[in-house]
């Protein structure tokens, strides 16, 4: 089986995210989408709580049948990087075959990974959210990924949503309507 890995923050999982994994499975580069939420991502500010977002993510994917969570970055309950994780689960399911989902805005931060060089040896890339191939860093283009279309969730983002919620805007669309109404009960990001 070919499973792609879907890490990041998913502080709160929008729209934006689900929409690039059905896209994934909609070109059929993968059996399932495992969803991968960091305990800290060592470039960000700390995020909310890992039991709120890996509990957003359960309600999102629910009724999804091709998705999956997979806690095994939560479970450590430190800064993990995305190579440690590759090679842990490669050595874990040795029967699957893994690629690895990273949005093109996410490529201007690659250099400051953990060996990204050798990242890009370890997995394959789909990189979603790209107009021309020419702005991929050279090493990337050297491993000459998968690249897919922006899909028309491609612009959300979860700082904006934060953003939003805090000042009391609509985010209506932005993510899924379970997903906010989780936010609302919990009072997360700022809601009132």
């Amino acid at each position: 089986m070919k499973i792609c890995l879907f890490g990041g923050s998913f502080d709160p999982i929008h729209s934006g995210h689900l929409a690039v994994a059905e896209q994934v499975l909609e070109n059929n580069l993968c059996d399932k989408i495992w969803f991968i939420p960091c305990y800290k991502n060592p470039l960000k500010k700390e995020p909310t709580k890992t039991e709120h977002r890996k509990k957003m993510i359960e309600i999102a994917i629910k009724k999804k049948e091709n998705f999956e969570l997979n806690e095994i970055e939560l479970n450590k309950k430190e800064t993990n990087y995305t190579l440690e994780t590759v090679k842990e689960l490669k050595k874990e399911f040795p029967e699957h075959k893994f690629c690895f989902i990273i949005a093109a805005k996410a490529l201007d931060d690659f250099h400051k990974w953990k060996n990204p060089e050798e990242l890009l040896k370890e997995i394959e890339f789909i990189i979603v959210s790209v107009e021309n191939a020419l702005e991929l860093p050279l090493e990337i283009q050297e491993v000459n990924p998968k690249k897919l279309k922006p899909t028309k969730h491609s612009d959300v983002s979860s700082t904006v949503i934060r953003k939003r919620i805090k000042e009391g805007k609509s985010v209506s669309g932005l993510l899924p309507e379970k997903v906010f109404d989780y936010i609302k009960k919990n009072h997360l990001y700022g809601f009132k």
